[in-house]
């Protein structure tokens, strides 16, 4: 569960010397004054970055950090949390996962100072929370991409994902973990489909692709499409079609 941190965001960050007090006072300023979270204030301004801040308090509260950008959220799961509680508090549900026989909410925020919002949560989900780091900014674009289906804008800034950095590991209970993505935002189907040699992938003396290899690579986005439409509509599971395959490759 989520350590409760005794001291505000602004204090944690002063006592780092990653900002300073006219800093945080024209932060504070501008929030009394427009509205907005302080984190994302204090990066428009220019006073620090947001990748910064995000290693910062991960080390500082010993808490993992995910890329939005490198997984998956379940349907169901997203359901948890209403569109406007996760607007207002800027949020993304991720996950599920059991900790120590207890049933957890991992929740991705870049501000888990925020007790409110953690109290809130917990009471409108029924789930402890289990804060996992998050850029602001990221999770403002999935937000929008999972709750309002909105296309993804490419991402700028990636968070580091290794043991080292407490990363978030979403675990066999979160399934759809993904290496790549591009604009369009998360692929829909499971990463843990078998890979196998890429059909035509002969090669001419020169080293360059056959022509069947690229006819494939062409063809590979539509089949991704369509596989994750099927996931999604429900025609059939990730893990059915894994199976599915792994049977036919037998053959």
């Amino acid at each position: 569960m989520t350590p409760v941190p005794h001291k505000k965001l602004g204090e944690l960050l002063i006592e780092a010397g990653m900002i300073d007090q006219s800093q945080l006072r024209a932060s504070l300023s501008n929030q009394k004054s427009y509205g907005g979270r302080l984190g994302t204030i204090l990066v428009k301004m220019g006073f620090l970055r947001e990748l910064d801040m995000l290693k910062f308090l991960s080390k500082q509260l010993e808490l993992p950090m995910v890329d939005l950008y490198k997984i998956v959220v379940e349907q169901k799961t997203i359901d948890l949390i209403s569109y406007e509680v996760a607007g207002k508090y800027n949020v993304l549900p991720l996950a599920v996962k059991i900790v120590s026989g207890k049933p957890l909410l991992h929740l991705a925020m870049s501000d888990p100072t925020n007790l409110e919002a953690i109290d809130s949560i917990q009471f409108t989900s029924g789930y402890k929370i289990q804060s996992v780091l998050a850029l602001d900014s990221s999770i403002t674009d999935f937000i929008n991409f999972y709750y309002k289906g909105k296309q993804l804008p490419r991402q700028t800034t990636v968070v580091p994902m290794t043991e080292r950095d407490g990363a978030f590991s979403p675990g066999r209970e979160m399934k759809g973990v993904f290496e790549t993505r591009d604009a369009r935002g998360p692929s829909r189907t499971a990463d843990n489909i078998p890979r196998t040699a890429t059909p035509g992938a002969a090669r001419g003396a020169d080293g360059t692709e056959g022509e069947a290899d690229s006819r494939y690579s062409k063809l590979l986005p539509f089949i991704k499409a369509v596989i994750a439409l099927l996931i999604k509509k429900g025609i059939f599971t990730a893990e059915e079609f894994k199976q599915a395959l792994t049977e036919e490759y037998k053959k």
